[in-house]
Formats: C-alpha cells, structure tokens, sequence
C-alpha cells in the first residue's frame, strides 16, 4: 500500500495468514493466525516531523477446542502482540538524541479459556475466564542536544524514558435457562480486576555532576520515579429476563456492581462505589415487515486511571501528560433510544430502512481541565467532573437496498448534538472532535463471474478542535472542515487446484480529502490533527487459500 504525500508517497506493508483443522469426528479442533505490518513515516507538510509515525506490528494466535461429549466443550483462545510506533524526526538517530520522539513499543500477550455444558433440554453453563498482560516501553522528549562540554543539556533528554505494567483478568459464570420458547434466563457473576503500574525510567543526573578543573569527580544517577499505581477491582452479578408476549418481546435487566479502586501511588487512597445498572428493552411486530424498539439503560465510569492518560503530547515548546482530580466523582449514563425497522421485498428489490433517536444524559460528565503551562513548558490536564453533567441526543437512519441478486447498497447519517451543561474550556460547551453531522455508504456489484467491485464512503462533518501551537502556543478553539473520504476496490477471484486465489487492487480516500493545515516545526501541535487517517492512498493485495 502507499500513502499519497506532498514528499512522495510512503509504502505500508501487510501479510496475514490464518488456518484450521477439525478432528474427523468433528470433536476437538485447532485454528491458527498471523499478522505482520510495517508503515513507514509519513510527513505530509515536509516539516521532518511525523503526521502518521512509522509502525512495526507482529501479531499471533490461534484457538483450540475439544467436546468432551455432545453437551459440553471446552475452548481455549490467545494471541501475543509486539507493536512499536516511533513518531517525532530525525528516525536515524536514537531516541534521547531526536529533536523530537514520541515511541511506543507494546508486548501484549492474552489468554482465555471456556467451558460450555448443557443441561437439561436447551440450558446452557458457561464458565469462564482470561488475563491480559501488557508492557509498554514509552519515550517522549523534545530539543535534545549536547552541551558545548560534551554533555547533555539542562533539557535532559534522558528524564524521558518510560515503562509501564498492567496486568488485569475477568472471570465469571452464567447460567442460561429456558422456561419454554417464549421464555428465557440468564444470569450470572463475574469479577474483574486491573493492575496498572507505571514509572518514569531512572537516569544520570549530568546537569548535578561534581567537576573539578577538567575532571569528572562524581555523578548522580536518578532513580526510578514512580508515576501511577493502581488497582481496580469489579464484582458484578446480573440478571436478564426475555419473554413474548404475542407481538411483543420485552427484556429487563438489572446489573449490581462493587467496585474498589486503590491508589498506592497517593496514600493508598480508596475510591468504593456500588451501582445499580437496569436495562429494559421492547420489541413490537407493528407489521410483517416493521418493528418498532425502545429501549432504556444506565451505565457508569469509574474514577480510575485509563490507560490513554499515560500517553504524552510532546513538542519543542509543551509537553502535556494527564491526571486526575482528588475528587473525581465516577461518571453516570441514562441512554434512551427508540427505532423503527422496515425492511420488504418490492417486487424483486429488497429494501431496508431504519430511523432511530437517542439521547444520553451524563451525570458527573468526566472532562479534562487545561492547565498552565510551567516554565519547563510542562503543562497538565486534568480529568474532573463537569458541572451540570452533559447530554448527547440524535437522530440515526439507515437505508439497505439490493435492486439484484449481485448488487447491494449500504448507506447511514447520522445527526447528533453533544453538549455540556456549563461551558468547559475555550467557555465552550460543545464537545470537542465530536462532529454533528457524519454518515457512510458501502456497495458490492459482482459484476462478472469472479469480479466484484466495491466502493465506500465516510462523511464527517466540521468539528471543534483545540490548537497551542507555533501560530497560537496559549491556545485557540479552531473549527475543521468537513471531509468525504471515497474509495473503491476492484478483485478478481478464480480457483485454482481446488483452491482460490484473489487479486485486488483500490484507491482509498481517492478525493484526498485530508487536513490541509497541520503544524510545523519543533514546536509544532502534535495533537493538531483530525479528519481522516489517511490521505489517497493506493494499495494492492493477493489471497490465495480455501476462500468461500
């Protein structure tokens, strides 16, 4: 693949892979994957700093499962992932010596295993379990340089290594039962648990060394500085009830969770909550061919450290991290949503639409405070509850429409409004990079036999974004402008040796609408960018296997 840019284009390799095997009497089974990937930095205004940052990504796994009789299976899954993603310049010298890097490398590994069994006629037992351990290696530093004597500057690139731990498991049981075929149960408990732990490396202080005349006497070295060390625990019990009642079908259910978050990094701090989650969900039959739906749930974010907020904006001139408030509340949702659903066939023309509203009122709406910045340039935004909380409401349509057997449409727009109750930074009450407007489309036409082409679309509409940069560093509210990303792939598929090979090639983003107004330089705005991924980007590909 490459990506179209104003310094030449940017290559983007892929290669997966994936296959299975069954057991003859079909009991016991294996599948495998695999996916590797490397971008290449992509620099779209010739400034010698990254927009999209190059990308090395190895992904394995697989699954396995085995019956023990014709009731009961047991399933085991996981996949391990090493991703590194080196944004900023200057990508041939190491990291502490870059005008700028910001460097992640990631080693996921993730496991799960699951027991089924059936009782009775149709109830069903599911045991399970998984954990996920990840580490992350992170460096974000800015204007590094060497000293006249040698030595690194009072800026020292070295304070700007990072690692990070978290480790967290889910674990549970549910027990599904049916009362007659109208008529279901399903209820169950599981518990969840998080263990995030991250430090700032330790380094050798040469800005404090002991020098006398032209000699080196003694040199401190800095030991690691712990950042945040969390541990959040979940215990939750639930129950859902189904049942029709002739045209109608209703849903209830109701979640009870205990929640314990421990801050060892402050005091050991305790933040306890116990929330009570209903659902309730209705169905009507209007019609053969027309459904109508409402439905209403609670939800609820607890006050805790999420893993985004360790990630760092870093230029020449500011260097943002994130925290959270003493007082952080948790975060309370009520979403309220209603549809009708139409789908008929018109002659030989199958059509489908359907039309939604939503709203969602935020209780205690989590938002982050901008704050100052130092004289190091260091500036912190801070997580807090905004006053008044805040609502999100809309209208969603979706339209389906196959005029023929080989050839489909897909199309949906949605409009929205996502407002807080009292204005928040900037005196704005809009959210931020949430648009109003934004819709897509999708067709396939198999055309001729082994042909299909495929074409897309995403509409986003204009949306607020903040800058502090070279042009403004204090800070502005700038609005974007809207974007339609087309794109369009044409494949061509034929057997060979009963097997199948397929060829494809396509254009994504063929208008190349893309945000024409990045900042630049050293003291550029890392996280001044919105709209689409990707400018026009071409890109071919080839499968071949046992493709249905």
């Amino acid at each position: 693949m490459a990506i179209d840019g104003s310094d030449g284009p940017a290559s983007d390799y892929s290669i997966n892979f994936n296959g299975s095997v069954v057991s003859e009497d079909h009991r016991s089974g294996a599948s495998v994957y695999g996916f590797t990937r490397e971008r290449e930095m992509f620099d779209a205004n010739d400034d010698e700093f990254s927009e999209i940052s190059p990308l090395e990504n190895v992904t394995f796994g697989g699954r396995a499962f085995h019956k023990f009789t014709y009731r009961d299976k047991l399933a085991l899954d996981f996949f391990a992932i090493h991703e590194e993603r080196n944004g900023g310049s200057d990508q041939d010298k190491p990291l502490h010596e870059r005008r700028i890097a910001e460097a992640l490398t990631h080693e996921m590994k993730v496991g799960a295993i699951t027991y089924e069994r059936f009782f009775r006629d149709y109830d069903l037992l599911t045991v399970y379990g998984s954990g996920q351990f990840l580490d992350r290696d992170s460096y974000y530093g800015a204007n590094n340089s060497y000293s006249s004597q040698g030595f690194y500057d009072a800026n020292d690139p070295l304070k700007s290594y990072g690692f990070t731990e978290d480790r967290s498991y889910n674990v549970g049981t549910q027990y599904k039962a049916l009362f007659s075929d109208n008529a279901s149960l399903v209820a169950g408990i599981e518990n969840t648990g998080g263990f995030l732990k991250d430090n700032k490396l330790g380094y050798t202080d040469y800005d404090n060394m002991l020098i006398s005349g032209d000699s080196v006497i003694s040199v401190t070295h800095v030991p690691n500085t712990l950042v945040a060390d969390q541990r959040s625990i979940t215990t939750g019990v639930f129950a859902q009830y189904d049942i029709r009642l002739g045209r109608t079908k209703v849903s209830a259910g109701l979640r009870y969770d205990n929640y314990c978050v421990t801050d060892f990094a402050n005091n050991n701090k305790e933040t306890k909550g116990q929330i009570l989650s209903p659902r309730l969900s209705l169905m009507f039959d209007a019609t053969k061919n027309m459904q109508l739906r409402a439905s209403y749930s609670q939800g609820y974010r607890a006050p805790q450290i999420f893993d985004e907020d360790l990630h760092i904006e870093t230029s020449g001139s500011r260097q943002v991290s994130h925290e959270i408030a003493e007082d952080l509340s948790q975060e309370t949702s009520h979403s309220v949503m209603a549809s009708l659903d139409y789908h008929k066939m018109i002659g030989n023309v199958y059509v489908g639409f359907l039309a939604e509203g939503f709203y969602t009122k935020l209780i205690d709406a989590f938002v982050n405070e901008i704050g100052e910045a130092n004289d190091a340039g260091e500036v912190i935004y801070t997580r807090t509850n905004a006053e008044g909380g805040a609502t999100v409401q809309g209208i969603n349509m979706e339209l389906k429409v196959k005029p023929m057997k080989n050839f489909q449409l897909s199309s949906g727009f949605t409009l929205q409004s996502s407002l807080y109750e009292e204005a928040q930074d900037f005196d704005e009450k809009h959210f931020f990079r949430s648009p109003n407007t934004y819709g897509f489309f999708a067709l396939d036409w198999d055309f001729h036999k082994g042909f299909c082409l495929s074409g897309s679309g995403n509409y986003t509409g204009e949306m607020l974004v903040p800058y502090f940069g070279t042009q403004n560093p204090s800070g502005e509210l700038r609005s974007s402008d809207a974007f339609l990303d087309l794109g369009a792939k044409l494949s061509y598929k034929y057997k060979l040796n009963g097997a199948s090979v397929e060829f494809s090639a396509g254009m994504k983003n063929i208008l190349n609408s893309y945000q024409s107004d990045f900042d630049t330089g050293i003291d550029r705005d890392p996280a001044y960018i919105y709209g689409p991924l990707n400018p026009r980007t071409i890109f071919f590909g080839i499968k071949f296997g046992n493709i249905l």
